[in-house]
């Protein structure tokens, strides 16, 4: 039995790509709750895809369905989202169309109102095509969710395959010709989190940095040890090779419809089965555990034995699939 321990340099002095810099800032700035009981809930994400339109969807669906999964991830109901958009001037009026109509589709999914609109144009050359902010408001719904919940014992769960969003985004820029074969996997997910619970004591949407992202700051957050096996990490065939084509890693490669979640051990067979009887969790797998050690790293069973290092360097990682 062996482990790989992926690693991330924080030293950078610069801003760069990926998800450091908008962590610091992200933690720099968050809002401390008051003690005044329950109150709405609300996330604030940016995105920025490239392309913003893309084979099975576009930066408007990408926009509603992220923060509304972000949202759903916090423990809210979603009940409302607002949008501003930053349109570069000439950009064609059929794909404006297209937007607008993907936003009212991806929100009368998630089964949310549109609340609030705002539109900029630019002068051209100053945004790519199609910038969108979007903030989902909703309401606590049910026991809370967060990593001070988690327990030596509890089960690591993801809800889809891995890197198929990156892969299908990486694919399209660089002309490799994979998109028609993996689709992205963007979608709202907080029905599907929602047939899970209460079984669930953390949930993470699987975004910039991939899930090695999410697992990397839950098991230093919370002080233990995670335990992953590579062998059972779903990645479509097409993904893993799109992605290696680009030397990335499934384990790097950003989703748009993929939550990570921790469930304690006697619940973990009953929320499989929930997620797996979901449209969007039908290759919902347990790929690891949650130890006692203390060390607040990760380590990932490799199927041939070995044990290696992995070191994830600010800028390794393409911008803008998000």
């Amino acid at each position: 039995m062996a482990f790989v321990t992926y690693t991330h340099d924080w030293d950078a002095a610069q801003a760069g790509f990926g998800p450091h810099a908008p962590t610091l800032v992200e933690e720099a700035l968050a809002p401390r709750p008051a003690d005044t009981g329950p109150a709405p809930r609300t996330v604030t994400r940016t995105y920025v895809v490239d392309p913003p339109f893309f084979g099975n969807g576009d930066i408007g669906r990408v926009a509603v369905c992220g923060a509304v999964n972000e949202l759903a991830a916090t423990g809210a109901e979603p009940r409302h989202i607002a949008l501003a958009l930053v349109l570069e001037a000439g950009l064609p009026m059929d794909l404006v169309r297209r937007l607008t109509a993907s936003v009212r589709g991806a929100a009368a999914e998630a089964g949310i109102t549109i609340a609030a609109v705002d539109t900029q144009v630019v002068r051209a050359g100053e945004v790519d095509r199609v910038f969108v902010t979007a903030t989902a408001f909703g309401v606590p719904d049910g026991p809370p969710l967060g990593a001070g919940l988690v327990r030596p014992g509890d089960r690591i769960l993801v809800t889809g395959p891995l890197g198929s969003h990156a892969a299908h985004l990486v694919s399209l820029r660089d002309g490799l010709g994979y998109e028609h074969h993996v689709p992205s996997d963007c979608a709202p997910l907080a029905g599907l989190l929602r047939s899970a619970r209460p079984g669930v004591h953390h949930a993470r949407t699987v975004t910039a940095g991939g899930l090695a992202e999410v697992l990397r700051r839950t098991a230093a957050g919370r002080g233990l040890t995670l335990r992953v096996e590579e062998a059972a990490l779903p990645v479509r065939y097409e993904a893993r090779v799109a992605l290696a084509a680009r030397g990335l890693a499934p384990l790097d490669a950003a989703c748009a419809g993929c939550l990570c979640l921790f469930v304690p051990p006697e619940r973990t067979r009953e929320v499989l089965a929930a997620l797996r009887a979901h449209p969007y969790g039908r290759q919902a797998a347990v790929v690891g555990e949650v130890t006692a050690d203390p060390m607040g790293e990760v380590e990932y069973l490799t199927p041939e034995g070995a044990v290696r290092s992995h070191t994830v360097a600010p800028g390794s990682l393409p911008p803008r699939l998000l």
